[in-house]
């Protein structure tokens, strides 16, 4: 199977296992009410009784109350720790959803509730690998590729959205909440690929959907507010390195606009305007 070196680093860095969680890291440089991180350690305590303790090249390390499900214990360390512990190695993690075509990664990315594991779903209806699910990892390593290393192989779904792609549900991702790992077996990428396009999602209202290039600064700007936890980044990254890294991955990847409308009825519709744009836009 073919790997990369950040892909080889992040699964030799996502050990877990349960223990005993320090109080605190004494080298901290950001100290919040949840979560501390330093140049090499991420500290993470959550008031449901739930505590991560990561440090580079030693794994992570939880705690927990006996209320607290070895499900909620995955949510968690899938998405935050998981997104520092990438942080920490030199790794970019978006936060954004992706599928795969003709050898390359095309990735969805906007605020929370804009669909992007709703597209990936639906797009596996349609031949197209996914390839993460609500965090994406890039791999600067080589000079001249940005890769996308594959994500956790589950899709999360709210109910409406596992009727409007006629999915089925498994488990609550957690507890009184509407929200739910698929049931069906999916495509999902094994190896790494470089990544060729970034879609923002935007809704539109009285508006014609469509799809247009995100040019100039704008790049720049869009590219930054896709980051995953971008507070874990200022926190340990000098503003050279800050600045280098957004400029690289602005100039290597083409980033798009996507407006399209919310209404269950133009679903299909916007379904097949992405299709169209990722299967005719590739190499």
């Amino acid at each position: 199977m073919a790997t990369s070196p950040g892909m080889a680093r992040l699964q030799a860095e996502t050990v877990l296992r349960e223990g005993a969680v320090p109080e605190s890291l004494p080298d901290a440089l950001t100290v919040t009410r949840t979560y501390e991180i330093s140049r090499d350690a991420f500290l993470l305590r959550l008031p449901m009784g739930l505590a991560f303790h990561y440090r580079r090249g030693a794994g992570t390390i939880y705690a927990c109350a006996a209320s607290v499900s070895d499900k909620e214990v995955s949510l968690f360390f899938d998405g935050s720790v998981y997104g520092a512990i990438a942080w920490l190695n030199g790794l970019v993690p978006l936060h954004a959803s992706a599928v795969s075509h003709a050898g390359g990664v095309y990735a969805f990315t906007g605020v929370s509730g804009e669909g992007k594991s709703t597209l990936a779903a639906a797009l596996a209806r349609r031949g197209l690998t996914v390839c993460s699910d609500d965090v994406l990892v890039l791999d600067l390593t080589e000079p001249g590729e940005v890769m996308a290393v594959p994500g956790h192989r589950r899709l999360k779904l709210w109910a409406d959205a596992l009727a409007l792609t006629d999915r089925r549900s498994d488990d609550a991702v957690r507890p009184g909440i509407d929200k739910f790992y698929v049931a069906d077996q999916i495509p999902f990428d094994a190896q790494p690929l470089p990544i060729r396009r970034l879609y923002m999602l935007q809704s539109v209202v009285n508006a014609d959907p469509g799809i247009g290039p995100i040019i100039g600064a704008d790049r720049f700007a869009a590219l930054r507010s896709a980051y995953y936890r971008p507070q874990f980044c200022s926190a340990i990254a000098d503003q050279a390195d800050y600045f280098a890294t957004a400029s690289r991955l602005s100039s290597a990847i083409t980033i798009s606009r996507f407006n399209r409308s919310r209404d269950t009825t133009d679903f299909a519709a916007g379904i097949s305007m992405i299709e169209a744009d990722i299967r005719g836009t590739h190499g």
